[in-house]
């Protein structure tokens, strides 16, 4: 009988598929280790994109805060070094008008 439950809790316990699209919820680990980060200058919604891809740092917009800022079409600065996620950030937005701040997990962007 024990053998029986605790195959049946292990049966249970398989963890269930997830669909292809999703992000995997393991892919933010946004550490303050410092990473070789190499981004150029770009659209900021491409850079950001790239250096959550490199950090693995998600960025979220407070859209409240930069309304009636370009964001769309505003530039980044290059980043190049031995960087931790804030202090890349930071340079990546050197020129534009936004700041950046750590939130739980990750950080926020706004003016």
């Amino acid at each position: 009988m024990r053998t029986f439950l605790l195959s049946a809790i292990l049966g249970f316990a398989a963890p269930l598929p997830q669909p292809v699209n999703a992000q995997n919820a393991s892919f933010f680990d946004c550490q303050n280790e410092r990473l070789r980060i190499t981004i150029a200058p770009m659209r900021l919604d491409k850079a950001l994109a790239q250096f959550t891809n490199i950090t693995r740092c998600p960025v979220s917009i407070d859209t409240d805060r930069v309304k009636g800022r370009p964001t769309r079409n505003m530039k980044t600065a290059l980043i190049k070094g031995h960087l931790t996620p804030r202090q890349a950030l930071v340079r990546m937005l050197r020129g534009t008008p936004l700041k950046s701040a750590p939130i739980h997990g990750g950080f926020s962007v706004s003016k």
